[in-house]
């Protein structure tokens, strides 16, 4: 199948703070939190994580539509997520108008949607819709995803596409909440079929009394 190869640059993975790209510095976490539904094209990335001290309470998705899918040949769907982090400590003059963002590898098609926030509480919880092996056909991987905000009170749909099944939940956040991410993306296969982002796992941190310093 005849590719188009997208002239949009992949940065991989960074942290973004007032509009500068930067390396996260690793961090430790509490848990890893996956789900049991993402096909295997492609390798894990570099887990990237929150600035110290904050948590992922917003999202965004890079995700090619029916459009860029048709002017490729090839439909490959969700191709990047981006965690959108806060501190909680720190007051604002408006909502998260102070924020980092990171994000793992991500694939070569799409474009980055807007953000999708908690109204309140930090992401805990999440849920990938993921289209199964289907032979010769197009494959696409992972189409969209979900996350809970804390105390399961408010549900975030990503805007991805429609193909394939909701998995599982993963595990909810035993701590404060979810403060890193960890994609496996399949490289651009030439006139191979495409599926970019297959699988993701999320790091989970929290301040708690016995595991003070932890994600925190």
């Amino acid at each position: 199948m005849y590719k188009l190869i997208s002239l949009l640059a992949v940065f991989g993975p960074y942290v973004i703070a007032g509009g500068r790209f930067e390396r996260t510095i690793s961090r430790p976490f509490r848990s890893l939190l996956r789900v049991h539904n993402g096909m295997r094209w492609g390798s894990w990335a570099q887990k990237e994580m929150c600035p110290t001290g904050m948590y992922a309470t917003g999202f965004s998705l890079k995700v090619a539509d029916m459009w860029e899918s048709l002017l490729v040949g090839d439909n490959t769907a969700l191709n990047g997520i981006r965690l959108h982090c806060i501190n909680p400590s720190k007051s604002s003059s408006g909502p998260y108008e102070d924020y980092a963002t990171v994000q793992s590898d991500v694939g070569s098609w799409g474009k980055w949607s807007d953000i999708k926030w908690c109204s309140s509480g930090f992401l805990t919880t999440f849920q990938l819709r993921v289209e199964p092996y289907k032979g010769i056909m197009d494959d696409t991987a992972a189409n969209n995803i979900r996350f809970n905000c804390s105390g399961n009170t408010e549900m975030l749909q990503g805007s991805g596409m429609s193909w394939g099944e909701w998995g599982e939940w993963s595990e909810t956040c035993g701590g404060k909440g979810i403060c890193g991410i960890e994609t496996m993306v399949e490289q651009p296969q030439g006139v191979g079929d495409d599926t970019a982002l297959n699988d993701m796992r999320i790091s989970c941190g929290g301040v708690l009394p016995a595991q003070r310093g932890l994600c925190g």
